[in-house]
């Protein structure tokens, strides 16, 4: 997927929201150049997510952390979660997505404009999905509008 089609495809997706009469606003090019300060170098894909979807995001994903706001505490938790279960955390880790403190996503490669979507739950190991990012994300907007 070119990050045209998945650009288009999450505009879509905000006009989806916003007509349902919900809250959709993005993070400024500040506040992603701020968070690449703090955590290095985020994918392209990821950084596109996020200027869209980054500080409102209407009821997509209701409790689960996924904003920009939760982002320290996603991280933090992440890494708790693999310390607490024994499991070394990997090289370039950056959590995205934190559900209910027991499960996570995240990418290492974030050299990749779409790096590959790893997951840990509690009691498990670190997977590899079979997701790039922009897959893993369309595929929750599609489960959404079910």
């Amino acid at each position: 997927m070119t990050s045209s089609d998945f650009l288009i495809l999450l505009e879509s997706f905000k006009k989806f929201m916003l007509d349902k009469g919900f809250s959709v606003i993005g993070c400024s090019d500040e506040q992603i150049f701020q968070l690449e300060d703090k955590y290095g170098k985020l994918p392209y894909f990821y950084k596109i997510y996020l200027s869209i979807f980054g500080l409102e995001a209407g009821d997509f994903k209701k409790g689960t952390d996924i904003l920009y706001s939760e982002l320290d505490d996603i991280n933090i938790y992440s890494i708790e979660l693999l310390e607490e279960n024994d499991i070394r955390i990997p090289l370039n880790f950056f959590s995205f997505l934190l559900h209910q403190g027991y499960s996570s996503l995240f990418f290492i490669d974030r050299q990749c404009d779409d790096p590959d979507v790893y997951v840990y739950t509690e009691g498990d190991k670190i997977r590899k999905t079979k997701l790039k990012f922009s897959e893993c994300l369309l595929a929750e907007i599609d489960y959404y509008k079910e």
